[in-house]
This record gives C-alpha cells, sequence and structure tokens, in this order.
C-alpha cells in the first residue's frame, strides 16, 4: 500500500518524516520528491491560446484620453493648432500608460515570485495496510496539504 502526500517544504515535513520512522516504517520505503518553482517571469504579450488576464491598454486608455484633451485645448493657443496638439497628447498619452503598466506589473510579478518561493514537495510512503491510518494521522497532522492511497494490488 502507498500513501503519498503533498507538503510545502518546512519544519513539519522533517518532522513527520521522523515520525514516521519512529512508527516503524523504513527510510528506505520513504521518497520524497521536491518540486522545481518557476523561476522565469510570465510572457510580456498574451498569445492565441493563453492569456494572464493582465492589461496594459487599461491606464493607456486613459492617459491617451486625457493627454488628447489637453492637446486639443491647449493646441488653439500653440503653434501646430489643436488637431495636431491632440495626436500628439493621444501619443504621448498612450505610450506613457503602457510604460507605466508594464514597469508596475513586472514589480508585481517579481515580488510575487519571492513571496510564493516555498517549495512543494511530495512524500510517497510504502506502508502494510494497517499502517496507513496512522501514517495518514502524522502526516494530517505535520499540516499535509492533501493525501491520497494507492494499493498496488490489482
Amino acid at each position: 500500500m502507498y500513501v503519498v502526500a503533498s507538503f510545502e517544504y518546512s519544519k513539519n515535513l522533517e518532522i513527520a518524516i521522523a515520525k514516521l520512522t519512529h512508527l516503524g516504517i523504513e527510510k528506505r520505503r520513504i521518497l520524497a520528491l521536491p518540486l522545481d518553482k518557476r523561476a522565469e517571469m510570465d510572457q510580456v504579450f498574451d498569445s492565441m491560446h493563453q492569456s494572464d488576464s493582465v492589461s496594459y491598454l487599461e491606464l493607456s486608455t486613459v492617459l491617451a484620453t486625457i493627454f488628447m484633451l489637453l492637446g486639443g485645448i491647449y493646441g488653439f493657443v500653440l503653434h501646430l493648432g489643436p488637431i495636431l496638439w491632440a495626436l500628439f497628447g493621444f501619443i504621448f498619452g498612450a505610450i506613457l500608460g503602457f510604460i507605466i503598466d508594464f514597469i508596475h506589473t513586472k514589480k508585481k510579478q517579481k515580488a510575487d515570485l519571492k513571496k510564493t518561493n516555498l517549495t512543494e514537495v511530495f512524500l510517497l510512503i510504502h506502508c502494510k495496510e494497517d499502517q496507513v491510518n496512522n501514517v495518514k494521522e502524522i502526516l494530517w497532522g505535520h499540516m499535509a496539504l492533501g493525501i491520497t492511497t494507492y494499493d498496488n494490488e490489482f
């Protein structure tokens, strides 16, 4: 009988393994598999098949509208006229909004990667059927994220 559990790597995992060895399960029957975490950042632009629901156009459209309005208003006083100054304001606002959103999103992603840097570990325990309940109690008592059993007797 196999018991599979998922843990965040912490001292609780180490204590659970120690208690399992005290229960009588040999160390060679316990397998701990740490998972690698994603270290690189997400793509900047979404593809047709994947979207991360991050939009760089929201602030761009707001700032483009504001600067276009200001360009149109002050264009009556300036040399090139209101239409060209409205276009300049639109382009400037759109680029400025995109840059601000891009920098803000990248900082947020870096902070999220640092914050969630805990490694998840899968624990595979090969034990007898009469030990399964004790093993589950130990694992649940030490903050297992999830537990399942697998019976290889088919």
